[in-house]
């Protein structure tokens, strides 16, 4: 339960039953109406526990009791895919999560991941709270697990953590109609998913076109029908690629259908002696390994680290057999560089990087584009997040936008108002909660609605890393999160060099946690830091030279490597040093530019140049300035 706040208890009974309430030696009594239904409030509750709720019914002695009850802070935790992100992807990153004792008074409840377009729902279809621990920490989103830990380490207390998050899923997915009524388009589409008929059809067509695919690459796959998999397949004829890269670069561009890969590898006794682990980064776009003929592991999609155990016994003293069927859907295929590429035990590692033998085991057309009916608008507020809106909480966190990257100037008007349409409908729970006598004091309403405190995760880099590009579709996001700031009770973790450029799910969340923690200690517990980062405050032109101000600076700014940043001018773009005049303070020479259009720092989805922090580690926010008139 959230501490500080008038807590809501809901339920079913006989109409007209006497209900009773029991928590903290306190009863508290209300009365089912008509159609069963009844609540009421239990008063605000200091942080502690565990607590024992007890509910019963004057009829039939109905009882219930709801033990191991803490109060304490609750954040709401939404997203897509990074913030969905389990610590079992994260356990080979941070192994001590484990190994040390586990706080067992952080615990997180997983929202069902349901969608639903017919309007908003009261409760959710499902959950439970779990208790952090050895058992259960795999469970628990990564970024909010770290925030939550360190939260706790300057703030001793319960932390709940509810899991809202679902991969792939746009921003419209998680708002209302209310909240989308500046794209009505959204609305007319969410809507047609409201139509059971409707939606059937979509789903079962786009099912059967997907199957067909699936089942003429399986049909025509030479590969399997001849077993190729097996140690004594002959590949002597087979062509020749390096791996880890992209198909395409051995003659495979555009390649659509199954390729095979096959590569021999020595193994000492040692390695061979005991379990081992084959890791192979990530494939595009799905996998089946064999490792001397026999099956150790599968991907369907692109994203998931390949990480496959070996067991004792398969691998051989002496010559071993890997082969890799891969299946390539769009013409994208490959095994992504810079990523373990490697079979490896406690005492020993053999690198795989090199030459591999290939095959084309069938060539078809690009698979059919697969339909996804939780990315389409209102789907998930109505699902997952319109039940939670009743639940008091201390905050929200926020990572996504990585979906919405093919309209990146809708961001940030459905950022804006995503927040502010959460908030409206959490006030108006507020105000229909506190309607009985119960929520009041002599003084009036005793829990007045406020903003509740938002946070948002900046985007990382992803990508190649390139020059500042206004056509970049990352940064203009980046830009709506932290415009997002206008709003009041808003907050932002700058995450820019915590990405991959080789992957859309980075696995440094413990960084991002503690930023976001930054932003929570600044926001709501009101104490000082330099968080989210350096941030511009002003620009002026002084002689030949632009002058730049920053907040955040801490000690001062600083720079690993010559800091630059980009000057468009006639539709060219310049790269120029920059130089830190002051500990807030950077001056440009911009006498060789003529006619200076814009100026852009770290404005690219990968930019190469984003060399400024601050004394504490935190990276300066990305900016695009129009200096036109300087």
């Amino acid at each position: 339960m959230q501490e500080g706040a008038f807590f809501p208890i809901r339920g079913k009974a006989a109409p007209g039953a006497a209900i009773a309430v029991l928590f903290r030696s306190k009863t508290y009594y209300t009365r089912a109406d008509s159609d069963g239904a009844w609540r009421l409030l239990l008063d605000k509750q200091t942080a502690g526990g565990p607590f024992t709720l007890k509910i019963s019914a004057d009829t039939e002695g109905e009882k219930i009791n709801l033990e191991n009850i803490y109060v304490g802070d609750v954040w709401i935790c939404s997203g897509q895919s990074n913030m969905e992100m389990p610590m079992q992807r994260l356990k080979d990153n941070f192994p001590e999560e484990w190994e040390n004792p586990v706080n067992s008074l952080i615990r997180q409840f997983k929202v069902p991941q349901e969608w639903e377009f017919s309007g908003p729902r009261e409760d959710l279809h499902g959950g439970a709270w779990a208790v952090a621990s050895p058992e259960t920490l795999s469970d628990f989103s990564g970024t909010a697990w770290f925030f939550a830990r360190t939260l706790y380490e300057e703030h001793p207390g319960p932390i709940g953590l509810i899991n809202a998050a679902w991969g792939g899923t746009p921003a419209e997915a998680w708002m209302s109609r209310g909240a989308l009524a500046a794209f009505p388009e959204k609305i007319a589409l969410g809507k047609q998913y409201a139509d059971a008929a409707f939606r059937n059809a979509v789903t079962v067509k786009n099912a059967a076109v997907i199957k067909a695919w699936d089942d003429e690459l399986t049909a025509a796959d030479s590969g399997l029908t001849q077993a190729w998999q097996q140690p004594g397949t002959n590949t002597s004829s087979w062509e020749e690629l390096t791996l880890p890269g992209d198909f395409a670069e051995a003659g495979l561009k555009g390649f659509c259908g199954v390729l095979w890969l096959c590569r021999e590898f020595e193994a000492s006794e040692q390695c061979a002696r005991g379990a081992s682990r084959l890791w192979l980064g990530t494939i595009v776009d799905a996998d089946t390994v064999y490792l001397n003929g026999v099956e150790v592991g599968t991907t369907g999609y692109r994203y998931p680290p390949r990480k496959y155990p070996i067991p004792a016994g398969l691998l051989h003293a002496g010559k071993n057999r890997i082969v890799i069927r891969v299946i390539c859907c769009n013409g994208e295929g490959g095994v992504t560089r810079d990523k373990d590429f490697r079979l490896f035990s406690a005492d020993d590692c053999i690198e795989l990087g090199g030459i591999w033998k290939y095959r084309v085991g069938v060539n078809v057309g690009s698979r059919p584009e697969e339909f996804f009916i939780q990315r389409q608008p209102t789907g998930l507020f109505n699902a997952m997040i319109a039940p939670i809106l009743n639940y008091p909480c201390k905050g929200i966190l926020w990572y996504q936008g990585e979906s919405n990257d093919s309209k990146p100037a809708e961001y940030a008007a459905l950022l804006s108002a995503l927040i502010k349409d959460w908030r409206n409908k959490q006030q108006q729970a507020i105000l229909k909660e506190a309607l009985p006598k119960e929520a009041f004091s002599k003084e009036g309403p005793s829990q007045e609605p406020h903003d509740i405190p938002f946070l948002i995760v900046q985007l990382p880099i992803f990508g190649a890393p390139s020059e500042n590009n206004e056509s970049d579709s990352w940064p203009i996001i980046r830009q709506a999160q932290y415009s997002a700031l206008s709003l009041p009770a808003t907050g932002i973790a700058a995450a820019l060099d915590l990405g991959e450029w080789n992957d859309l799910h980075p696995l440094n969340k413990k960084d991002v946690g503690r930023r976001l923690a930054l932003a929570a200690e600044q926001l709501v517990f009101k104490q000082k830091n330099t968080s989210p980062g350096p941030l511009l405050r002003g620009i002026e032109k002084r002689g030949k030279n632009l002058i730049l101000n920053f907040n955040n600076c801490g000690n001062g700014l600083t720079a690993g490597e010559q800091p630059h940043v980009s000057v468009i001018a006639n539709g060219k773009t310049f790269r120029l040093p920059a130089k830190i005049e002051a500990p807030d303070c950077l001056s440009i020479d911009i006498s060789a530019v003529k006619s200076p259009e814009t100026l852009l720092y770290a404005w690219a989805n990968n930019p190469r140049d984003r060399q400024l922090y601050n004394p504490d580690g935190l990276p300066a926010l990305p900016f695009r300035v129009d200096i036109s008139g300087l």
